[in-house]
């Protein structure tokens, strides 16, 4: 649906129900179409716990859960899950997944869950969505140089 008539334009100046409406279809894809399961988070923190490999019994079990957190507006809840998303497709890529530098990590994150859901038609502003990595990217920096 690249550039096409059907895209789905999110950003700030769309309504709150339609942002809702906009955030459980992502998460219907998510779930149909990468059997990831996308539930409530808690913790002030959206993250992706992969399944272990060994506890997948059969196809039809998610291989990982997105946890978003309940906390956030509609609009960060969108953000977050297109970010985990983003950690999900390294999590599968043995080139670039596994245990690789923070920054490098999270920058290919917000890369790949934008561009994912920009694929199934999903337009999130941009300002919007480089405005909140920066501001996290940023954040991750900061608590790398506290840890030293």
């Amino acid at each position: 649906m690249k550039g096409s008539s059907g895209d789905i334009l999110i950003s700030s100046n769309s309504s709150k129900k339609r942002l809702e409406k906009f955030l459980d279809d992502m998460i219907d894809i998510v779930e149909s179409d990468l059997w990831i399961s996308v539930e409530d988070g808690f913790n002030n923190n959206s993250y992706w716990v992969p399944t272990p490999k060994d506890e997948i019994e059969d196809h039809w079990d998610a291989i990982g859960i997105i946890e978003i957190d309940i906390n956030g507006d509609v609009l960060d809840k969108i953000i977050s899950l297109a970010h985990e998303v983003g950690h999900y497709f390294l999590d599968q890529d043995g080139d670039f997944g596994g245990n690789n530098h923070l920054m490098f990590t999270e920058s290919l994150a917000w890369y790949l869950g934008y561009k994912y859901f920009k694929r199934m038609g999903y337009l999130i502003d941009m300002s919007i969505y480089k405005e909140e990595a920066n501001k996290c990217l940023t954040e991750y920096v900061r608590s790398l140089n506290d840890n030293i």
